[in-house]
Order: structure tokens, then C-alpha cells, then sequence
């Protein structure tokens, strides 16, 4: 198997956007072919428990539904359809439109969403990559389990590839400060930080990104 991975990142091509910070009115168009009439859900985690939580409900109409609300501040959203495996994960910065198919539901497109852009191409260009390379080296230490000299050699290059992907995520966050999905990237990687480091970023980071919901509960966790 090969273990060595090179990732080539273009930061400034990942077009991270700053946030939004007014109550706004927005609304969501589905367009499902062969959906029929489903009943849809809209979720959002809530951001002082981590628990989802449905906001809103509707039945499609051959496979059209749409969704308009007044939201408090941008951030991600699910739309889950009764009877269908998965769900489409969106930051709802503007109105936007939701376009697939019944068979391949959780692979619908949301378009009009630049943040949602960006953070789809985050995790095809960083997450996704690393993810699916540290899984293949997870599951040949398994297999090697017995045979040390292998399973030490996967275990360095597991180290390895955790530290350079945790290396590309704190140099995106400190080179855009002002993006929303900074804070996002912040608060699921800091773990993996030193606390003093991701206080340093958590700092850093523009001063209204810091009125959002989440990033006072960071802030609350990185302070403990």
C-alpha cells in the first residue's frame, strides 16, 4: 500500500468569505426528482448542546418544497426526507436552492451558497483526503497487528499525516481571520491543538465572528 500522501492546497483559492451579522431573511427551494410527496425536515444543531433539533416541516409536492425563515445569525442546516438514508448539510447565508434526485438524496446540490462552497471544497481538498488515506492506514495496522515492525511503521505515518493535516488547518485559519468558516474549522479541530494555540486563533479571529452562538461556546471550552 502506498502511505506517502501529498496534498496540494491553494489557500487563496478556497474563496472563504466573512459572515453576515443581521437577522436575515432567507429561503430554501428543493427540487427532488422522484421524491414525490415526502415529508421533509429541516434541522439545525443547536449550538449550546450540540443536539439537532427540527426547526421546520413540510410535505413535497412532486418533489418541490421550499423553506423560508427570519435566522438570527448564518449557519448550518440539515434537510433530512422521511424514508431516505442521509441528509444534505448547507450554511444558509442567502436563498438558496436544492436540487437532486430521490435516489441519490444526500448527494443534492446546493447552489447560491458561497460559504457552503467553500466549505465543500475544504473537505474535498483537506478533510475528505487525509480522512480516506488515515482510514487505509488505520485498517493495514489491524491487518498487521502481529507483525510489529509494520504496525509501528503505520502508526509513524498515522502521526505523520495527523500532524500535516492539523498544520493546513491552523494555517487556514490564521491567514482568514475574518471568515465564518474559520471559527468553524476552530472549533472542530482544537482539540487536536494545543489549548494555548487554538486560544492564540480563537483570539485572532474577527471580532464579530465572535458574537455568534457557537463561538461563544468555544470560547467557553477553550477557556475551561
Amino acid at each position: 500500500m502506498k502511505t506517502r500522501f501529498i496534498v496540494t492546497l491553494c489557500l487563496a483559492g478556497l474563496g472563504f468569505l466573512p459572515s453576515v451579522w443581521a437577522q436575515k431573511n432567507v429561503r430554501l427551494q428543493g427540487n427532488v426528482s422522484g421524491l414525490g410527496s415526502a415529508m421533509i425536515y429541516l434541522k439545525k444543531t443547536d449550538n449550546s448542546n450540540s443536539r439537532p433539533v427540527v426547526v421546520d416541516s413540510v410535505r413535497a409536492v412532486d418533489g418541490r418544497f421550499s423553506f423560508s425563515r427570519s435566522i438570527p445569525e448564518i449557519d448550518f442546516y440539515n434537510v433530512v426526507a422521511a424514508g431516505l438514508p442521509g441528509q444534505v448539510q448547507f450554511i444558509w447565508d442567502g436563498d438558496l436552492t436544492l436540487e437532486g434526485t430521490r435516489d441519490l438524496f444526500r448527494e443534492s446540490e446546493i447552489k447560491g451558497s458561497p460559504l457552503t462552497d467553500s466549505w465543500l471544497k475544504f473537505q474535498n481538498e483537506v478533510d475528505r483526503p487525509y480522512r480516506d488515506v488515515l482510514m487505509d492506514l488505520y485498517n493495514e495496522r489491524q491487518r498487521s497487528s502481529s507483525d510489529t515492525a509494520i504496525a509501528s511503521r503505520v502508526a509513524r505515518e498515522e502521526k505523520r499525516l495527523k500532524q500535516e493535516q492539523i498544520q493546513k488547518v491552523a494555517q487556514q485559519i490564521r491567514e482568514n481571520p475574518d471568515s465564518q468558516l474559520s471559527l468553524y474549522l476552530l472549533n472542530w479541530y482544537w482539540p487536536q491543538l494545543p489549548k494555548a494555540e487554538a486560544r492564540a486563533m480563537y483570539d485572532k479571529l474577527n471580532s464579530s465572528l465572535k458574537n455568534h452562538s457557537l463561538a461563544k461556546r468555544l470560547q467557553n471550552q477553550l477557556h475551561k
